[in-house]
């Protein structure tokens, strides 16, 4: 029968609550969804407690626990997420399984659609609270029920899963730190119960001292664990340049290879879109106000576009120059003055038209080509002012007709689409393109139909990403946001064999008093881009949002939408012009930020051009200053234990007086031990003198020189010092000292030559860098010795005890006569 054991249950509650640290990235904000996960852990872990306690007392199956706890978190959980569903906000009803039910399917949703870090959801807090709840249930059952906690783990770690998978960073250091201390937490646990298993320990320590000793070891242990894992990705040189190193040196605007993850585009734009805030994003300076365009999605699976691998050499960056448009197309110039706020950090810049020279850019940005992105692995958009000027395709309706000829096969990926795609989807396109003649006149007939009276702009109406959403939109509810009026005309488009993709950026705003036109995430937009030989990408407009700010260019006019109606909206004709009321809209304008905007223009411009300037002392010094220091450090204990060793070593011949022999030989003993220690050569605090060198003359014995002259001049030795410690231990005061012809330390020296030749190298290389010997005085120095000594060192008589090695050696606790107590410090 198992026993509650409410401190184990605790320890592997708070394990729980410690690992959920790594879903804070996550989501955007804490108490919405931390409370929930520590309202789940505490019925949890009481529900488990308790079942376990009915169980002994009533002598009830092991299940009883289960059942409780399945109950607390169905009762739990309509309290935190559907109170008002059931009777007494607790119990709940059939409309309650509805309520979860919907909600944990709207929660499901909002994964596929939002990006990290996640608003508030209700549907989110419902999948948390159960992924939580669900994982201390399993941790309670292997800690107490199955009495394995080290297999804790295991579920602890599927809390770090989803994290892992979506953030670009990982987790973090802090959300690891804190999750290996709840899993150390229970490692220390079992090593406790472990221990208790075998009854009172029985040695020269009270048993609770051991205890506490193998629990104080591992604790250190985990701890140095910890820190090392922790710091070494610090400073270790890593290849994004993420490293402590690297952010001090040249790296971000190296030359090499570099890569960031990214969340896609389209998954970003529909979190912007329902975003229920309105946040001030972009402000632009430009008599011509045009979309500004971040990147194009050209791969699609069949329900979505995404984007594919962006590559730039360092030849492609912005600074040495930009192609530019092609050459036969009309297009007209701007310029723009862009500031970006900083709640917009993007690795994607935004751009009107066609950029052909920047100005006031700071960081590594270069161009791909393919896709006409402005991208950085090294830098984000936050905070960013730039001037850019463009050239805007604006060609007429006459040279896109004439622009005839074969696609590249280099534009495949733009033109490819599933084998299993709607055949509904042709029979549509026959439709739409009626004749239309020319290529273009199609795309012309395709962009009309989607901006006819028959579709409505709605972000609450959108198909999700399930299979067949692009068949719903087109053929059942006609209801979408610019995603889906993209992505139909870009497959549409496709399937008449042209290239099509799919632009995403911003539209151009609302204007301000001030004149400038203010960018928030509610002006988010994607827009389908089609090709032409001799052109290159044009943009086209299938969205007609009701606030006119999507009008249809001038070389690709509407001639299908309604002019009356509720969803209706005046479209300027104008290239690119968009109207605007007398009054502006009340959007908050981000501040100026000129100053702090142009120290970090000056400083990145530096690292993006390749530059170095000639600075004292050197970035680099402070590293090398911190890596000389963390070599001392690590070196204290090596050096300190080849100054004990000469210390006791250096205490001249053998005709010494015997007070100052018995001294040495306490001193060699102890030496002896520590040599011992070194190199791993186990020798029990209650072994005497004699059998202490007994247990080192049978580790010479047991190496592959036994028999050697060597090893049996060493084991002479050996015999001589114990029986010189015996006698210095034991003998009255006037016959300790050693026998004249004896020299202990030469004996010692002896000694210690053929064990160190006879062990093995790894543990010869250990006991030089890092004497265990050493390690284990640091641990066990009393604190009134270090007082002692202090006050030594300041004046106050010094003890007339021996040797610091007498405390140390083998057989300290033996019977017989020891020297005098020493009197307390």
């Amino acid at each position: 029968m198992v026993t509650p054991r409410p401190f184990s249950a605790a320890l592997g509650g708070m394990a729980c609550l410690l690992a959920s640290a790594a879903l804070a990235p996550l989501f955007d904000g804490f108490g919405w969804w931390f409370g929930p996960v520590l309202i789940a852990t505490a019925v949890a872990v009481s529900t488990a407690v308790l079942g376990r306690l009915l169980g002994a007392l009533f002598r009830l199956p092991a299940s009883t626990g289960i059942c409780l706890s399945l109950i607390g978190l169905l009762t739990t959980l309509t309290r935190v997420s559907a109170r008002d569903t059931a009777l007494l906000g607790v119990i709940p009803t059939p409309s309650t399984v509805t309520a979860l039910r919907e909600l944990a399917l709207a929660g499901k949703h909002d994964i596929g659609e939002l990006a990290v870090p996640v608003p508030e959801r209700p549907g989110l807090v419902v999948l948390v609270f159960v992924a939580v709840y669900l994982v201390v249930m399993a941790v309670d059952l292997i800690v107490v029920v199955v009495d394995r906690p080290p297999l804790a783990g295991l579920p602890l770690l599927g809390l770090f899963v989803v994290p892992a998978a979506v953030l670009p960073g990982g987790v973090g250091t802090l959300p690891f730190v804190l999750a290996s201390v709840g899993f150390v937490a229970l490692m220390l646990l079992d090593g406790n119960r472990m221990v208790t298993r075998w009854g009172r320990p029985v040695g020269d320590r009270p048993p609770r001292v051991i205890r506490n000793g193998l629990g104080s070891l591992g604790a250190r242990v985990a701890v140095g664990s910890l820190v090392i894992a922790a710091a070494v990705p610090l400073l270790v040189p890593s290849l994004d340049g993420h490293g402590v190193i690297d952010n001090g040196g040249g790296g971000r605007s190296g030359d090499g290879p570099s890569s960031a993850s990214v969340v896609q585009p389209i998954v970003s734009l529909s979190q912007q879109l329902h975003d229920d805030r309105e946040i001030p994003l972009l402000r632009v300076t430009t008599d011509n106000p045009q979309y500004l365009r971040l990147t194009a999605l050209e791969n699609f699976d069949g329900q979505r576009f995404t984007l594919r691998a962006l590559n730039a050499t360092k030849e492609a960056r912005v600074s040495e120059g930009l192609p530019g448009p092609e050459r036969g197309v009309r297009t007209i110039s701007t310029t723009a003055s862009v500031a970006v706020s900083g709640e917009m950090a993007e690795r994607y810049l935004p751009v009107p038209g066609i950029p052909t020279d920047f100005d006031g850019l700071a960081g590594d940005w270069r161009l791909a080509e393919p896709t006409g992105t402005v991208f950085s692995t090294r830098t984000s958009t936050a905070g960013l002012r730039y001037t850019v000027s463009a050239a805007v395709p604006d060609p007429t309706a006459q040279q896109i007709a004439a622009a005839t000829g074969p696609v590249p096969e280099s534009m495949n990926v733009v033109t490819q689409l599933p084998p299993d795609a709607d055949p509904r989807l042709r029979t549509l396109l026959a439709q739409i393109t009626t004749g239309a003649s020319t290529g273009y006149a199609r795309v012309l007939a395709i962009q009309n139909f989607l901006r006819g009276s028959e579709f409505t702009y709605d972000l609450n109406g959108a198909p999700t990403v399930q299979d067949g959403a692009l068949s719903e939109f087109l053929f059942e509810s006609r209801r979408g946001y610019c995603e889906q009026f993209a992505s139909a005309m870009t497959v549409l488009v496709r399937m008449l064999g042209l290239p099509a993709r799919v632009a995403i950026g911003f539209t151009h705003g609302t204007r301000a008093a001030d004149g400038t036109w203010v960018i928030t995430n509610k002006q988010a937009h994607a827009w389908p881009e089609v090709w032409f030989p001799t052109l290159g990408w044009l943009p086209f407009e299938p969205t007609r949002r009701s606030d006119g700010a999507t009008p249809a260019p001038d070389y690709a006019p509407s001639t299908t939408e309604p002019t009356t109606g509720p969803d209706t909206a005046e479209v300027p004709q104008g290239n690119g012009e968009v109207a605007v009321e007398p009054t502006p809209s009340a959007v908050p304008v981000p501040d100026d930020q000129g100053g702090a905007a142009e120290e970090l223009t000056a400083e990145a411009d530096d690292k993006a051009a390749g530059t170095h300037k000639d600075t004292f002392p050197p970035s680099w010094l402070p590293w090398v200053g911190l890596g000389l220091g963390i070599l001392v450090l690590l070196s204290i204990p090596a050096l300190s234990r080849v100054a004990l060793r000469r210390r006791r070593m250096g205490s001249g011949g053998p005709d010494r007086q015997d007070a100052e022999a018995v001294a040495r030989v306490h001193a060699a003993w102890a030496e002896l031990v520590d040599v011992a220690a070194d190199l791993g050569i186990h020798l029990r605090t209650s072994d005497s003198p004699r059998s202490g060198a007994q247990r080192l003359i049978a580790y010479l014995e047991a190496g592959p020189e036994a028999g050697s002259a060597e090893v049996d001049a060493a084991r002479q030795a050996l015999i001589r010092m114990a029986m010189a410690q015996e006698r210095a231990r034991y003998a009255p005061a006037g016959m300790a000292a050693p026998d004249p012809g004896v020299d202990v330390l030469a004996d010692l020296a002896l000694a210690r030559r053929v064990l160190w030749s006879v062990a093995p190298r790894g543990r010869r290389a250990m006991a030089t860098v890092a004497p265990p010997s050493m390690m284990q005085r640091a641990r066990e120095i009393p604190v009134r010795d270090v007082l002692g000594r202090i006050r030594h060192r300041a004046g106050d008589p010094p003890d007339n005890g021996a040797d610091d090695g007498q405390e140390a050696g083998v057989g300290a606790s033996a019977g017989g006569r020891t020297h005098p107590p020493q009197p307390p410090a």
